[in-house]
């Protein structure tokens, strides 16, 4: 990228679109259902550290697929306010960028990226909330932001905006964190490209996890990566009671992993999966628990899950897995909305 905003009439969605297509060949119908097709990328910035590194690392998976990545900087409303015309100020897209080109001249030095006034967003309101309406209004196909930035909040008072966005996104939503997402920041490694070896799939087996499991069948196809299909058996508090009172704990989880063995074998005949080389586990533990520490593994490059499944809580209570699979995953996770957007 040579300049901040590029000079001269910036393509328009339909040329944009247009030119999409003919990098990206039209998917034959037999094909249809394997192909993963990521066109827009939407990259939210509050300029903090942690989002211009997101931005980085967006790169590449970005010319991976000839995507176009679209910029949004949400100002808190209240913020706005208490400057004199502020939010004229803030909602001229090209000139809220612009005065933050400093912010991002070690991006245009490394990398050859355009970003056009057209796809530069400066909007005022609830992060998440304008987040996600921007994500349907430009029908993008990935949202990509940290966890952590300028919130301004305690996390266990509201929550951070990723956690949000990941609970009503219309899209998928990728959250670059843990250890190895740090080491190939620090490495240099996203620089060069996008890869992905093996990639953790949760399942509860419900209709609902279904949508991680296609999205991320397509993702490997799409890397040549590996997929591992993980089942954790919750154990539940009423058998352990009936465990310390009769002792017969054991065969009741043995007669549920046998259960959970055959739902997975008939997971693994999946339409989706075909091709793929996937392996499965089954563990006994708390999802989250057993999840995040599989996440630890050296050769997982990244999870994928569903938003929603047999949790067994109200969100309101405890939150869903996904969620918190955001906030302790040691490696990238992309979250998946089973109502749609797959």
């Amino acid at each position: 990228m040579k300049t901040m905003i590029e000079e001269g009439e910036p393509p328009t969605t339909s040329q944009q679109t247009a030119a999409s297509r003919a990098s990206n060949p039209v998917v034959k119908p037999a094909d249809r259902e394997q192909a993963l097709q990521i066109k827009t990328i939407l990259v939210p910035l509050d300029f903090s550290r942690a989002s211009m590194q997101v931005l980085k690392y967006t790169i590449p998976l970005a010319e991976k697929f000839k995507a176009a990545i679209h910029l949004v900087h949400v100002q808190p409303a209240d913020e706005l306010t208490a400057i004199s015309r502020a939010g004229h100020w803030m909602l001229n897209c090209a000139d809220a960028i612009a005065l933050m080109q400093d912010r991002l001249a070690e991006v245009q030095r490394k990398h050859d990226v355009r970003f056009w006034p057209d796809n530069c967003h400066v909007v005022s309101g609830r992060p998440f909330e304008e987040i996600c309406k921007l994500a349907r209004e430009i029908e993008a196909d990935l949202i990509v932001l940290p966890t952590r930035g300028h919130s301004g909040l305690k996390h266990i008072v509201l929550g951070s905006t990723a956690e949000r966005v990941v609970r009503y996104a219309p899209c998928p939503v990728l959250v670059p964190r843990g250890k190895k997402y740090k080491g190939a920041i620090l490495n240099g490694a996203s620089a060069g490209k996008f890869s992905l070896r093996k990639i953790l799939v949760p399942v509860d087996f419900s209709e609902c996890s279904l949508a991680g499991v296609n999205y991320a069948a397509r993702l490997a196809k799409r890397f040549g990566a590996k997929v591992c299909l993980f089942h954790a058996i919750y154990p539940h508090h009423d058998l352990i009671m009936a465990d310390r009172m009769s002792g017969r704990i054991l065969s009741v989880i043995e007669q549920v992993q046998i259960t959970a063995r055959a739902q997975m074998s008939e997971l693994k005949q999946l339409k989706s999966l075909r091709g793929l080389a996937c392996e499965t586990e089954i563990q006994v533990g708390y999802p989250v628990d057993q999840i995040c520490a599989h996440t630890g593994w050296p050769e997982i490059d990244l999870v994928v899950t569903a938003t929603h499944g047999r949790t067994g809580f109200k969100h309101a209570l405890l939150g869903s897995v996904a969620e918190h699979v955001v906030r302790y995953a040691e490696c990238p996770v992309i979250i998946v909305p089973s109502r749609g957007g797959t």
